[in-house]
């Protein structure tokens, strides 16, 4: 499902992040990237999405290539892409309801099909009290829940977490945990997690890649 060759990432001030990656992820497989903040994992899940340009390398995602391309619009009509950002990533003009039911409004599903899922989905997050409101007007949990929500009605071939579990308190984070589980148990779904603090995630069956100031390390 996700190959990267001779991949180099950069920060915005320069820094070299990641040189030289290689890394392929089949298809029903599970990776979790860890390491520092600030050194990369999210930067690599944008370029997995193709919504970042690398530095260098070569990206491919179900087949289409992604970098050098033309990114996120390769997968187009080929994969079905959910990325839960870890910060952000609702559209704050629309209510947590209307930001869930987007992308099945993009993908065409029937009218009938798109409520029932939009409302399984903020009801599995405990979202229903809310899904009114716009983002600004929820707290963080809420906001997190939401990205989640949107990306659990999508139902993805390909699935991006970036630290899905951070900022949650003990009753979000088990909600959100076993929601993980069972997209990590789905042989339909890849998935790939970003956390700095792994420790929550260490019974799920994953390759694991840590990422460092240092080369890239695959323990």
């Amino acid at each position: 499902m996700i190959e990267l060759h001779d991949l180099a990432l950069d920060a915005p001030d320069g820094r070299l992040l990641v040189q030289g990656l290689d890394l392929q992820v089949p298809r029903g497989g599970n990776q979790l990237l860890t390491g520092p903040g600030g050194w990369g994992k999210s930067r690599l899940l944008k370029v997995i999405a193709g919504i970042e340009r690398p530095a260098r390398g070569t990206v491919r995602v179900g087949g289409r290539q992604l970098w050098p391309g033309d990114g996120v619009l390769s997968l187009i009509g080929q994969v079905r892409l959910g990325f839960a950002f870890a910060a952000g990533g609702l559209l704050s003009n629309l209510t947590l309801r209307e930001n869930v039911a987007l992308p099945l409004r993009f993908q065409g599903v029937p009218p009938v099909e798109l409520r029932q899922r939009t409302e399984a989905a903020l009801d599995r997050l405990g979202l229903l009290a809310v899904a009114d409101l716009r983002p600004h007007a929820v707290g963080v949990s809420a906001r997190k829940h939401g990205n989640l929500a949107r990306v659990l009605a999508l139902q993805p071939h390909l699935l991006l977490l970036d630290d899905p579990l951070e900022g949650l308190d003990a009753e979000d984070r088990a909600i959100a945990l076993e929601l993980v589980e069972g997209w990590a148990a789905d042989p339909a779904c890849t998935l790939v997690i970003a956390a700095e603090a792994p420790d929550a995630f260490t019974h799920l069956e994953a390759e694991r890649l840590q990422l460092s100031p240092a080369p890239v390390e695959s323990p």
